[in-house]
């Protein structure tokens, strides 16, 4: 006799929920292969209403500080990405010149092993347009 790991549903706990959620009688309890992830169903709702690339730039927001480290995220933010360049907005241009200068490869090694190579292929770093330029006018 075969022994078998796979796990038969609980008849009394499928009584319950068919009468819960007013289930079909003739319905058949759930087998653990019909099972998935919410996470891999919203993934796959997104990619099909158009919208896998927002939740790629959500994912990369949440996961910017974890990336790059604590003292560049609070000097940068991601941008946009357009053909595969992420544009990365500095917040002043001694952190620009480094970080364009010294920063770029291993920013970019570090994205590109988190998120895919695909998706990133180069980093474009510019002053954030969302900081003041001018410095602060002395009242007299």
């Amino acid at each position: 006799m075969a022994y078998s790991r796979r796990r038969k549903p609980n008849a009394g706990r499928w009584e319950l929920e068919r009468e819960r959620y007013q289930l079909p009688a003739d319905l058949p309890p759930p087998t653990e292969g019909n099972v998935k992830a919410a996470g891999e169903l919203a993934a796959k709702l997104l990619e099909k209403i158009g919208l896998k690339e927002k939740l790629w730039e959500q994912q990369l927001l949440d996961g910017w500080v974890e990336t790059v480290g604590d003292a560049i995220a609070r000097r940068a933010r991601p941008g946009q990405v357009f053909r595969g360049v992420l544009t990365i907005y500095v917040s002043n241009a001694a952190w620009l010149n480094e970080l364009s200068r010294y920063g770029k490869p291993e920013m970019l090694a570090k994205l590109q092993s988190k998120f895919g190579a695909k998706q990133i292929t180069d980093l474009r770093f510019q002053p954030d347009p969302d900081l003041p330029t001018a410095p602060p006018q002395r009242k007299k």
